[in-house]
């Protein structure tokens, strides 16, 4: 077993995006400790399979959202007045969703003894739909171990509300054990089939007065960049991606040159919403609505870098003639060109003014064109395959369709790669899917490669990324403002990139197990330590660790010293304690 920290270090892994505001005046009670408890942060839809940002909140599983209370009619508590939005699990199956208030400062009355915690919110569900929420808070030590029973708030079930759509609310009080220094609050979607199962006003505060927690964005890691590709492809399954090396050699290529997303997740069924996530912030339409029902009146990338005096184009194969929206030509130059494969068309803002469309709406065949200088390569590309290389008619994702869409973006990336934009300045090149085709929880393929060495080269992120996390990541990369709380509130790719963010690579040979290390917080205590699968830094003891004390290196343990043959994950922790700085990275011993 590690030696216990003597500060926060584990909890600070967990609490990156809630910072702490200066102490206000004493007061008898603390204010709430969940921040976000209301759903007011993030932005609500009236589509009950949009899968949402939750700003504030970690999510531990599938793919809740931020509901609107125009999507229904809901009855509820007298008090207070609800606002704007709840959360609600998805359509993704149950969800799941975390955070960790610290409450060190309150750590001298914790310890006296006498302090409650009270943990209170509204919940609910639809008519007679089974589907309903668990809220729980977990009381946390300085290495963030759990002290006593987790205390969990009296559930909603149908019967409870009549069967009836509405909320009712809920309250408990438990004694906060001496030692906490932190207290985790989750929140399941259980049973949610028929999209069930909701939460609003939730909060949790101590008898006793502790500094308040602050929302904010997640902090980025991403440099700069003088131009961002963006490609998206089409229904295909992460795990028949990541598993065909022969039916896709260039997109493993690919991943072996950068890094590649191992947790991501699209948020709609079907496509054009998650088009409409990445260029705008939202989802935007309800059910499955396609081009040209979508028309969208809010701000897109092409608004912000504009704004930004940035240039942008969308390259659409098959498109001829700049702008081809007509009904009458779509089809005149490629019978599977849609004006969709890019997502500028649904904008109002674009479809509605000719010139601009012409201007930034063109064919792929302009692409080469463009690549011939640096100066004329756009700021912001999004680079669109047809309806057939996308992947979609050719077998939508299908080992045939795999090598289609795999034979594409060898021809599409080559040229890019060989520009004077990627071997003569800073370029990011993003690739991936809209959707699924059968996977659980939306899950697709997406990589992130580079032209400045920025990103990790063969390395696997297990951190959840989704659609809105890319949208981040473009508009961190090239210096523009976000749109709706969707990607100001998202994580980005923070991971995939060197010297910001710190990485771990096992690789087995023989009777060793080597491990690659890097971080930028480099410390003559920071350790790797290897445990079971699901095992975390400070819950139980390590099967095996070294230190790791420079900024980058590799430790190299043997495969007899854990234990032999098996699944095993390995984290590397800062300081002598449980702060998580990266991992848990999955491998296995054979």
């Amino acid at each position: 077993m590690r030696r216990v920290a003597s500060v926060l270090c584990g909890v600070a892994a967990v609490v990156a995006a809630i910072v702490v505001a200066p102490p206000t005046a004493a007061a008898a009670t603390s204010g709430n400790l969940i921040v976000n408890g209301d759903a007011e942060a993030g932005y609500c839809t009236n589509d009950w399979h949009a899968a949402s940002t939750m700003p504030g909140w970690t999510i531990t599983g599938n793919s809740p959202d931020v509901m609107c209370y125009a999507s229904g009619t809901f009855t509820h508590p007298a008090s207070p007045a609800p606002g704007s939005a709840f959360f609600a699990p998805g359509d993704q199956g149950d969800a799941s969703m975390t955070q960790t208030a610290n409450v060190a400062s309150a750590a001298s009355a914790i310890d006296g003894g006498g302090v409650t915690a009270n943990l209170s919110g509204w919940l609910g569900g639809w008519t007679t739909y089974a589907g309903y929420v668990q809220v729980s808070i977990t009381f946390l030590n300085s290495s963030g171990g759990t002290l006593g029973n987790a205390v969990d708030l009296p559930t909603v079930t149908a019967s409870d509300r009549g069967n009836t759509t509405g909320f009712l609310a809920r309250s408990t009080t438990a004694t906060v054990p001496s030692g906490t220094r932190a207290i985790r609050t989750r929140v399941q979607f259980l049973s949610s089939s028929g999209e069930s199962g909701y939460a609003d006003n939730l909060s949790l505060t101590l008898s006793t007065p502790v500094t308040a927690p602050v929302l904010a964005p997640p902090p980025s890691s991403v440099p700069r960049y003088d131009h961002v590709f963006m490609i998206m492809m089409e229904n295909t399954d992460y795990s028949a991606v990541a598993a065909d090396t022969t039916g896709m050699p260039f997109f493993h290529g690919l991943m072996a040159q950068g890094t590649s997303m191992a947790d991501y997740h699209a948020v709609y069924h079907p496509s054009d919403e998650n088009y409409l996530a990445i260029a705008g912030g939202d989802t935007y339409a309800n059910g499955a609505t396609y081009w040209p029902t979508i028309k969208d009146p809010g701000k897109n990338l092409g608004d912000e870098l504009e704004a930004n005096g940035q240039s942008w184009k969308a390259y659409e194969q098959g498109m001829g003639v700049p702008c081809n929206d007509s009904s009458s030509t779509e089809h005149t130059y490629d019978s599977y060109y849609a004006p969709d494969d890019a997502p500028f068309i649904n904008y109002t803002d674009v479809s509605g003014n000719q010139a601009r469309c012409q201007a930034h709406l063109v064919d792929t065949s302009q692409l080469g064109t463009d690549l011939r200088s640096a100066g004329t390569t756009p700021a912001f590309s999004w680079i669109g395959a047809d309806d057939y290389y996308d992947g979609e008619s050719a077998g939508n994702g299908n080992a045939a369709s795999r090598a289609v869409q795999d034979g594409w973006l060898k021809q599409t990336i080559t040229p890019i790669m060989n520009s004077p934009a990627w071997t003569a300045q800073r370029s990011l090149l993003l690739v991936t899917w809209d959707e699924d085709e059968t996977e659980a929880d939306n899950q697709v393929a997406t990589v992130a490669v580079d032209s400045a060495g920025l990103v990790h080269a063969g390395y696997s992120s297990n951190t959840r990324y989704d659609h809105y996390s890319t949208a981040r990541t473009i508009e961190a990369a090239l210096g523009i403002g976000p749109i709706t709380a969707n990607d100001r509130y998202a994580t980005p790719f923070n991971d995939a990139f060197t010297g910001s963010a710190s990485f771990l690579r096992p690789t087995v040979s023989g009777a060793n197990l080597s491990v690659q290390y890097q971080t930028p917080a480099a410390s003559a205590t920071n350790w790797i330590g290897v445990y079971h699968p699901g095992d975390l830094p400070g819950s139980v003891g390590s099967i095996a660790w070294q230190y790791a004390p420079n900024t980058s290196g590799t430790l190299t343990f043997t495969t007899s010293s854990l234990g032999g043959a098996g699944s095993y994950s390995l984290f590397l922790c800062a300081n002598d304690g449980y702060g998580i700085l990266a991992g848990a990275v999955p491998m296995t011993v054979t």
